[in-house]
């Protein structure tokens, strides 16, 4: 090992940098760009700035050009990060200043041959790095990494259009070529090399498990084989991880919660099951094998290892990628992850979804569709609802991951019984019921989850009678909205209603008192009386009537609002609840939104092969009872006659009838449940008959006569 002190200048013209395979992506962000100019723009005249360690490996053969010159090349084996970003600084201050441009080529600091800059990043950002920071192509940046050079490029570009005003681009740039020394520690071979970056990847350096893991894969493959028999293997695969992880930067919203370290984990579980310690910690579960292995002697088994894994990781990549980009799915996975994705609180579920991606994905989507919809019943009802903690029930849904992933005899059903089960654990429906009658319910869970749930119950109000409002549900979710009380909580006495006033306080906070309401609205109007927000009077607007929100304008329907109208609301919402995120072995599928239904042609010329089969017991009631009428019929006589003859509990209202056309509209479209039943508004409630245009009632007859089940 030898040691010396250079300038930047002279270590660049000792000859080419590589960086390893096993190396980390490029890094910086901008407080470490920050940090780098202002130390070489406040450096004090005459004094040098120690620019840290660089260890490099020598490699055994020279770069040989076609005219026969020779040039060492050197691995970096640390301090790539800053070698790279002050080659990017520097190029960029050749673009503005000619006289930077003219010493720098003098110099052949950048380009000592044509083909190629002086330091080269990794396998997969080299090409982006020479043809297109340092060239003239307009590569697309496909890695985080990519990103990240591409804004350190443009970080420095803006810097020097406005440099401080006693500090000019060309002493910037002298400053970091000849005042800025490096201790320059040069290494004997590979193995050493390997062991010096495995050490300081130990030493607590901001390293992502997955950088660590490329690292040490790399290293246990060079000592397990003669010649590293599966480095480009290994190089191609994180290859494409890196660029799957694009997703963290420009995929959906969400994604951001998530990190490298998230989806090594998240992988983790589906790869090998689920223990504490190893799933916050594969890196050290796979060294510890690994190492086990070679200690044995068993370098096949070290090699196989290798294979599978990172095998495994890339495919897990893509799957990790498609959930966070929704729009690419296919319709019904697309507005179930939507959905989810809304909602938040993935990170237990995720290692499901990643499983069930992999399995299913874009080739079974409506099997995939249902999937993420029970994956949102569970997330609903146990975090959102209930409120548990964030760990629980992790290792159940880590487990239930890796039996999807591992044993291809389970099915959809069952995938779905496993996560019906693990939420009826925690908040099965009585539980679920009870929560959701909670006094204090405004109070035990979030304005962004209460709206969540409004927000599903006005889309379904809407359905009953045939109004499909865009559900801009993000929106919904965002600070322009909150949750309103509709008997105000600070009313005055004689504007609450006579059989509240002596229970007020035990009601006000109940599901049944709450709506939505924008955020201009509630401050506005939200401590009008009842009476006033339903109608408008002098100059003002605004009313429920009025309301975009079908969940607020369905308020103006009552004539007053006290114990008895809040109450049924409340059985209304609970009932939706229930129907909405059951506890069922089949789930009724992906909602497709109304976008997609105005330009939607009904794709059935018969009812779908398995509608019979998914229908609930509610929904074979209700279509039996239009079946027997055949005309039209109030929601109210319906909703008597399925609790009168069939003997199903049913709450009262337009929430009575939402839960059970729900099931229609999500399973096959919106564009169906309108094709299949009609409905209509009589100003007090709904009414609703079976569609004969499209000819389904005569296979309803022959398959629901009352000698029939679909069961």
């Amino acid at each position: 090992m030898q040691t010396r002190t250079e300038t930047l200048a002279s270590l660049y013209q000792d000859g080419l940098f590589d960086i390893p395979s096993y190396q980390r992506s490029y890094s910086w962000e901008q407080s470490q760009l920050e940090d780098l100019l202002d130390d070489l723009q406040y450096l004090p005249e005459g004094s040098s700035h120690f620019f840290g360690n660089v260890i490099l490996d020598k490699r055994d053969e020279p770069y040989r050009t076609d005219k026969g010159r020779q040039l060492n090349v050197f691995d970096v084996v640390d301090g790539q990060q800053r070698l790279t970003t002050a080659l990017i600084l520097l190029y960029v201050a050749t673009q503005v200043d000619d006289v930077v441009k003219e010493s720098v080529e003098t110099d052949n600091l950048i380009f000592p041959v044509d083909e190629r800059p002086r330091l080269l990043p990794q396998d997969q950002d080299e090409e982006y790095f020479r043809d297109s920071l340092f060239g003239d192509s307009t590569l697309e940046q496909t890695t985080p990494s990519q990103e990240r050079l591409a804004h350190a490029y443009t970080f420095f570009e803006a810097a020097f259009e406005n440099p401080p005003v006693n500090v000019s681009v060309r002493e910037i740039s002298e400053r970091l070529r000849y005042s800025c020394t490096i201790n320059v520690v040069e290494i004997e071979d590979d193995s050493e090399a390997a062991s010096i970056f495995e050490s300081l990847n130990d030493r607590g350096k901001p390293l992502s498990t997955l950088d660590k893991m490329k690292s040490f894969l790399m290293y246990m493959d060079d000592r397990s084989s003669n010649r590293g028999a599966l480095e480009e293997k290994i190089k191609q695969r994180f290859g494409g991880i890196y660029k799957e992880l694009f997703v963290l930067s420009n995929g959906h919203d969400r994604v951001s919660d998530f990190d490298e370290d998230s989806f090594q984990r998240f992988h983790w579980g589906l790869y090998d099951g689920y223990n504490a310690n190893e799933y916050f910690d594969s890196l050290g579960a796979l060294k510890t094998r690994l190492r086990r292995l070679y200690r044995e002697g068993d370098y096949e088994g070290v090699q196989a290892e290798i294979d599978a894994y990172t095998t495994d990781l890339r495919e897990a990549g893509s799957a990790f990628a498609a959930l966070f980009r929704p729009t690419q799915r296919p319709a019904p996975v697309e507005s179930a992850l939507e959905r989810l994705l809304a909602l938040g609180r993935l990170a237990n579920v995720l290692p499901v979804l990643m499983a069930a991606q992999l399995e299913y994905g874009d080739v079974a989507p409506e099997e995939m569709a249902d999937i993420v919809h029970a994956c949102e019943t569970l997330v609903f009802r146990m975090y959102a609802v209930d409120n548990r903690r964030s760990d629980t029930g992790r290792g159940r849904l880590v487990r239930l991951a890796h039996d999807i992933h591992t044993d291809k005899t389970m099915r959809v059903e069952d995938i779905l019984n496993r996560l019906a089960s693990i939420t009826r654990i925690y908040t099965a429906d009585d539980r679920f019921e009870r929560l959701l009658r909670d006094p204090e319910l405004y109070k035990s869970m979030s304005s962004r989850d209460v709206r969540y749930l409004l927000s599903h119950y006005g889309q379904e109000l809407g359905v009953e009678v045939g109004e499909y409002v865009e559900h801009d549900l993000e929106h919904i979710l965002s600070t322009d909205f909150g949750v309103e009380h509709i008997l105000a909580r600070n009313l005055d006495d004689e504007d609450i209603p006579e059989n509240l006033r002596e229970v007020f306080e035990d009601n006000v906070h109940r599901l049944g008192n709450l709506t939505i309401a924008s955020t201009y609205w509630n401050s506005s109007y939200g401590n009008l009386p009842f009476a006033e927000k339903k109608t408008a009077e002098g100059d003002r607007e605004k009313e429920y009537q009025s309301s975009i929100l079908r969940v607020q304008q369905v308020l103006a329907n009552y004539e007053e609002f006290g114990r008895d109208e809040l109450e049924a609301r409340e059985q209304d919402i609970v009932d939706f609840a229930l129907n909405e995120w059951p506890l069922t072995t089949e789930h009724d599928g992906a909602s497709i939104s109304a976008s997609e239904t105005a330009t939607h042609e009904s794709e059935y010329e018969q009812l779908p092969g398995d509608f019979f089969r998914r229908l609930t017991d509610r929904q074979e009631a209700f279509l039996r009872i239009l079946l027997d009428a055949d005309e039209w019929v109030l929601s109210e006589d319906i909703r008597q006659e399925i609790q009168n003859e069939y003997a199903l509990s049913l709450g009262t209202g337009g929430g009575a009838m939402a839960g059970i056309l729900s099931g229609f509209s999500r399973k096959y479209g919106r564009e169906f449940a309108r094709d299949l039943i009609d409905s209509r508004w009589t100003g007090e409630q709904g009414e609703y008959r079976l569609n004969s245009e499209y000819g389904y009632e005569e296979e309803l007859r022959d398959r629901l006569n009352p000698d029939s089940t679909h069961r």
